[in-house]
């Protein structure tokens, strides 16, 4: 055990002396994690952390007998699979009797319940899909009795999807956004809420279902909604991309705000949507969104900066749906014959930008990270030029399709390398040591959280302490007197600190 836990010391210690972007020892094999469910295609599209620290992935996954189905992994800190989820940490799910099913975004309740989000298609229609699950992994017959809902937005005859789902902690409402096809060449996007049943919210534009698009010529080409941030007062903050297939490089970027009660937001750009381009070549596409505090929004994804050049892009939005100031936005090219897609956007413990993606061609293609400054310069000290690339073995074909930056810091990629889950976790360059995350007897939770934080205090530490809440510039955002719980609804997005007068630990977590 004395050795073990030597072995465990030293790693950590290399670890937090190891450059940022590196790959960090701690987890998995070298920092990485390879994880095959069925000897189909396995991929994974969405990971969230729960307040333990555990992380949770979805996906999907090809079986002989029943098609693709919903995947789900648990993985404890250390990527080891937790064998107390599902059997052996992997649950699947055929959604509906023999349906090609996807599960394409993630998310967990303040109970720790899961929820996926994607589609199911059993032959005769594809319909957006929601799954719940209890925390052991068991489906939840709380929810639309079976732990199933499919939903088919706009009629019977139109293809659904859902790529993003969201939870709001004040009322435990999901709130999915996706699209609905009406052929293969014209989609309406659509942002849809749901009650903690599963049930359709009907004070939600009366049907719970709420069709976007900018204006009436919108109908005729490709649009969806890739992310949404759903803000305390209920209001919803959509970002996508639009297509006009019939005319080549067409692609651009949009957001849109809805009130919560299902209406646009006609203060964001009057009708309460707009499309960009950035300040890049004009072909661009939006598939991730933070939301600053002041209810800016920072939109990742990619550019043609060049022919054949598809890079990362990131700029700002202001909150009135006008394009941010051309200072506030930067490209990252990986290589000039690349075309390198930014999937996913967060805001790490020192208010810097990171986005994960993938870069390469149709032959081979490899995970990518970027981690840009908050003013929107390219962070050099980022594996020494701001970007970084990783491959799994032998395999050719390898790309993230989601991120997350844990408590601590580290960076973690999720999506696939050849048939199967591929997770890789990097170090940040200021993480915090795993020791000290793993033994702390005060535990925050939950963590991300929405409007209330609390905390396990094992030896009552915190009783009769006061606190004061920390942005990542150190500025004190919020104090009091301490009382078990805190209310966090009016901080905006972002990592924050919490400190305490009467013990020396301090506590972090994400505000989503």
């Amino acid at each position: 055990m004395k050795k073990f836990y030597s072995i465990g010391l030293l790693l950590a210690g290399m670890a937090s002396f190891a450059q940022a972007g590196s790959l960090d020892a701690t987890f998995g094999t070298g920092g990485q994690v390879i994880t095959s469910i069925n000897t189909g295609a396995d991929k994974a599209f969405g990971v969230a952390l729960q307040a333990d620290g555990k992380i949770v992935v979805a996906g999907m996954t090809t079986n002989a007998t029943t098609g693709k189905d919903f995947a789900v992994v648990r993985y404890n800190w250390n990527g080891s699979l937790d064998t107390t989820f599902g059997t052996g940490g992997i649950v699947t799910t055929d959604v509906q009797l023999g349906s090609e099913d996807e599960a394409n975004s993630i998310a967990i309740q303040a109970d720790g319940k899961i929820v996926l989000a994607g589609y199911s298609d059993d032959g005769s229609q594809k319909k957006g899909a929601l799954v719940r699950y209890n925390t052991d992994g068991s489906l939840d017959t709380s929810f639309n009795t079976t732990g199933k809902v499919v939903t088919s937005f706009e009629g019977t005859t139109q293809a659904c999807n859902i790529s993003v789902v969201k939870i709001h902690a004040l009322t435990g409402n999901i709130i999915v956004g996706g699209n609905t096809m009406t052929t293969t060449t014209k989609a309406k996007p659509v942002v849809a809420r749901y009650t903690s049943a599963g049930v359709l919210d009907t004070t939600f534009n009366t049907t719970g279902i709420r069709l976007m698009w900018l204006n009436n010529l919108d109908q005729q080409y490709l649009m969806n909604v890739e992310d949404l941030t759903v803000q305390t007062n209920g209001k919803i903050t959509a970002v996508g991309w639009r297509d006009f297939p019939s005319q080549p490089w067409s692609n651009n970027g949009w957001a849109g705000r809805i009130n919560a009660n299902g209406t646009m937001d006609t203060t964001f750009d009057t009708d309460g949507a707009n499309d960009f381009n950035g300040s890049f070549n004009g072909n661009d596409k939006i598939f991730s969104m933070f939301l600053k505090s002041d209810n800016t929004i920072v939109a990742a994804g990619s550019s043609d900066i060049s022919a054949q050049n598809y890079a990362f892009t990131i700029f700002e939005i202001a909150s009135t749906g006008a394009l941010g100031a051309s200072a506030n936005q930067e490209a990252v090219s990986f290589n000039a014959l690349h075309t390198s897609m930014a999937y996913r956007v967060q805001q790490d413990v020192s208010g810097r930008f990171v986005m994960a993606g993938s870069t390469g061609n149709t032959t081979t293609r490899s995970f990518a990270l970027s981690r840009i400054n908050a003013d929107y310069t390219i962070d050099n000290t980022f594996d020494a030029d701001g970007k970084v690339t990783t491959n799994f073995s032998a395999n050719a074909m390898s790309e993230a399709f989601d991120m997350t930056i844990q408590t601590d810091n580290r960076i973690l990629a999720v999506g696939y390398t050849g048939n199967d889950f591929a997770l890789a976790r990097y170090l940040s360059g200021n993480d915090l040591a795993a020791q000290q995350v793993k033994t702390s007897k005060i535990a925050l939770y939950p963590n991300p959280a929405n409007s209330v934080i609390s905390f396990n205090d094992v030896d009552a530490k915190l009783a009769g302490s006061t606190f004061a809440i920390y942005n990542t510039v150190g500025q004190k955002v919020l104090s009091g007197a301490f009382n078990g719980s805190i209310a966090v609804s009016e901080l905006g997005q972002g990592v924050y600190y919490v400190k305490f007068d009467n013990v020396a630990e301090t506590f972090n977590f994400v505000k989503k």
